[in-house]
This record gives structure tokens, sequence and C-alpha cells, in this order.
């Protein structure tokens, strides 16, 4: 039986969350998909070293979550759970109500009695009218276990392995104390500070190569050229023509920078904003020492001759741009 060779490429991105005048995170995504999917996949592939992966980590998810590791960023989220039970105001009471449920019901709350007979005690649906009465069927106690079984339910599979903290609280299951989350907030603190690090001894011992992506998650090829977009939409009505090389540049540029600074090295690897991709950007990437691009298999069969078949996918391509070049790879989706 033929061999069959297989590159996983696992695109970790998150939007920018800080807003720049309070600092404070308007969503905790970054920090609740640390402590589940990104924590998860990094350290499970220590028991497998054979394997080798390759992450793309975008700069915006990068520095989010230095700042969680250092204990620099703060979500609303994250607020609402570390007020005393006892001390929570009305106001914030039905914010805990209306998004302390927000998971994967069928996996993340049903299978926890606890967690579940307080989604039953709150309704399926939640009329934005029904919060005030609410209120009164919900005690001290019911507000701190759902404080709890919030990020509890975000914490994933290698977590509950690796720390007794997070198990004892799974057995406990109910009547949680102000000193059970705040050990809950200690190993959440915990394990964020061991992400980046694990990515780096990973990159460093060759089992994983970190690829970037542009700063913001800018489409480089219209901010290179908006007028651009009409090669591939070209029946698309497009605003007032614009043009920002310099600004493409910069996205780039910035990427390298931070990775630098955390990885200690250039990426050689990029996967471009929605893997929008043109061939005024090889001369962007070269200049920033990228070696290889990853986009997808609709960009490639549209840039082949029609008579190109299925098979034409599976090979790597060197892609040129007067006086640059970039390998280049397209995904099968």
């Amino acid at each position: 039986m033929a061999r069959l060779n297989v590159a996983f490429f696992w695109h970790m991105h998150q939007p920018y969350y800080r807003d720049p005048l309070s600092g404070e995170y308007s969503l905790p995504w970054v920090r609740l998909h640390a402590l589940k999917g990104y924590y998860d996949m990094i350290s499970l592939l220590e028991e497998f070293p054979t394997i080798r992966q390759t992450f793309n980590l975008v700069p915006s998810l990068l520095r989010q979550l230095h700042d969680y590791a250092r204990g620099e960023a703060r979500d609303l989220f994250l607020d609402r759970t570390r007020k005393a039970a006892a001390e929570l105001s009305p106001e914030e009471k039905k914010f805990i109500l209306r998004n302390f449920f927000m998971c994967h019901w069928e996996t993340m709350v049903k299978p926890y009695p606890g967690y579940w007979a307080l989604l039953q005690k709150r309704g399926l649906k939640l009329p934005e009218y029904r919060l005030e009465d609410l209120l009164h069927h919900f005690t001290t106690q019911d507000f701190r276990d759902l404080q709890v079984w919030f990020n509890l339910a975000w914490t994933g599979y290698r977590a509950r392995e690796k720390k007794e903290s997070i198990r004892e609280l799974l057995k406990k299951g109910r009547s949680f104390s102000e000193s059970d989350k705040g050990e809950l907030l200690r190993t959440q603190s915990e394990i964020l500070q061991e992400i980046i690090p694990l990515y780096q001894s990973a990159e460093s011992r060759g089992q994983i190569e970190i690829t970037t992506s542009p700063f913001y998650h800018p489409i480089l090829p219209i901010l290179i050229n908006s007028a651009h977009a009409s090669r591939a939409m070209p029946q698309a009505s497009l605003p007032i023509p614009f043009s920002y090389p310099e600004d493409a540049e910069a996205q780039v540029q910035k990427a390298v920078a931070l990775y630098r600074d955390l990885f200690g090295k250039n990426p050689l690897g990029m996967w471009p904003s929605e893997g929008s991709v043109s061939p005024e950007l090889i001369p962007i990437v070269e200049r920033a020492a990228i070696r290889w691009l990853a986009s997808d298999e609709g960009i490639l069969f549209k840039s082949l001759p029609p008579e190109a078949g299925r098979a034409s996918l599976y090979q790597p391509y060197l892609v040129r741009h007067p006086g640059a070049e970039a390998a280049m790879v397209f995904r099968d989706r």
C-alpha cells in the first residue's frame, strides 16, 4: 500500500479584542480558547514526538496571549468571575445569567449535573424581560456556582489531566466556595503562562513549525491596491480606489517583529489573511524573509489553465513577481 503524507496546518486566529482607550478586552475568547484548544493542541504533541505539525499563530492572538500570561489583560467576563458572588450588583447578575452559558451545551453543560441544573433553572431561552424576575430565583450560591462552572467548562482535556485543582473542582460539582473560585483562577493563570513556552519548546526541538499572518489581519492584496479586487470579482461594485502598499508592508513587518521577539528568529512561512494573495504581495514577503505562503485550492484552480486536474493541488509551487519569488502550497478543503 502506498504511503500517504498529510500535512496538517493549524490556523490559530483571534481578532484583537483590546479596547485601545480602556485597555479592557471586549470578549473572553482568547483566554477561554487558550485554556481549551490552544493548550490541548500543543501539550498533546508531547506524547507523540514523531509527529510533525505546523501552527499558524496570528500576531493579534500572540500579543493577547502574552498579555494574559503576564496578568496585564482583563476582560469583562473575568471581572464578573473575580467579584465575590455576595457583592454582585443586579446588573452584574443579569450579565452572568445572560452570558455565562456561552458554550456548546451538549458537550459543555449537559454532562455536568450542577451546570445543567443552573441552565434549566434559568431556562433554555432567555427573553430580556425575564431577567429581572430571574434574579429573585437565583441565590448567592447559584451565582458563585455559575461563575465557577462557566470557567471550568472551558478548561480543556489536558488541563484536567495535568492540574489536580481542576479535577477536584469537577469532582465537587456544586456548592463552590470563593476559595474554590480563587484556586480555579490561579490555575487558569498558570495554564496561560505555560502556553507560549510550550510552543517555543516544540519549535526549538523541531517538532513544529510556527508561521505568522499580517498583524491585524488585513486583506493584503486590497490594501496594496483596492482595484485588484476586480481580478477575482470583475462584476463587483468597488468603492473609491485606494492604494496603501506601505501599510501592507508594515503589517507584515510588524508580524515578523513580534514573532522574532517571542521566538528569537524570523518566521519562514505565512498564512495571509483569509488566504488572500496577489503577485504584488511577493516582493513584500520576500523583503520580510518569508520563504513560503499558504492559500486555498480555489485560488490555485482559478490561477491554472482550465484543463488542470485536481492532482495539481498536491504539490508546491514557486510564484514569481519581477525581482522576487516565494514558494506556495494550497489547502485541500
